[in-house]
């Protein structure tokens, strides 16, 4: 009878040990994890532009006062040169290249920055892009954690269950059965204890000798499998 108790108790043990390791996986089996996975790159993309979009529109300010600058100061030599401030010809010529130098140098800056607004319109569509994959994603990160945090709530319901049935079985079993299973099981992984089914071990799958066969029969003997040393237990006999 004790031995029965045994298996019943080990066969409780196992579930309890699958249920904790459903328990500690349900975040990664749920999605959870991936999801939360998933969220923080996107965090990561949507502040990596919008740090490149602040110093494009920063650059883009410079370019601009810059050109706006080259005109200040094309106006300040053009009325030098045709209000008839300056009259030596040599210094008017100096003023003329000058006033193409800054006129090149505008066209180029007005390029850039057409090239750069260009740029910044882009990069604002991608952090819009990016934020709506975040609203999204954020909302399924909740869903997932609310199916979650309901798995988490049956799955420890049931643990709880199992544990009080465990407790009150162990106290039906005396002490020297149950602190050999509690070793043996242990050594076993969760194991300790085998089913004989047809002469042969359920743990390791060996022949159990004669000797040993004999003493199945009795429901209080403590056998042990000759090969992985696991206590033995003959359902029919118990």
């Amino acid at each position: 009878m004790q031995l029965k108790l045994l298996w019943n108790l080990q066969e409780l043990d196992l579930s309890i040990m699958e249920l904790k390791k459903n328990i500690e996986e349900a975040p990664s089996l749920s999605g959870v994890n991936e999801a939360r996975e998933s969220i923080e790159a996107l965090e990561k993309e949507h502040l990596a532009q919008n740090e490149q979009l602040n110093v494009d529109r920063k650059s883009l300010k410079q370019l601009e006062m810059r050109e706006q600058k080259i005109v200040d100061e094309r106006n300040e030599l053009n009325e030098s040169m045709y209000e008839g401030k300056i009259k030596n010809v040599k210094e008017l010529t100096q003023m003329q290249r000058k006033m193409d130098l800054l006129a090149e140098e505008k066209k180029k800056l007005e390029e850039d920055i057409l090239l750069l607004m260009e740029s910044i319109e882009r990069q604002e569509v991608e952090i819009q892009v990016t934020e709506e994959k975040l609203k999204k994603s954020k909302q399924e990160l909740q869903e997932k954690e609310n199916q979650l945090e309901s798995d988490l709530d049956h799955l420890n319901q049931e643990l709880a269950k199992l544990e009080a049935e465990r407790g009150q079985l162990a106290e039906k079993i005396e002490k020297k059965y149950l602190d050999k299973y509690l070793i043996l099981s242990q050594k076993n992984q969760g194991q300790g204890m085998a089913r004989v089914d047809g002469d042969i071990c359920g743990g390791c799958r060996v022949f159990i000798s004669a000797a040993q066969r004999g003493h199945l029969y009795n429901p209080s003997a403590m056998v042990y499998c000759e090969n992985c040393g696991r206590l033995l237990v003959n359902l029919d006999c118990q």
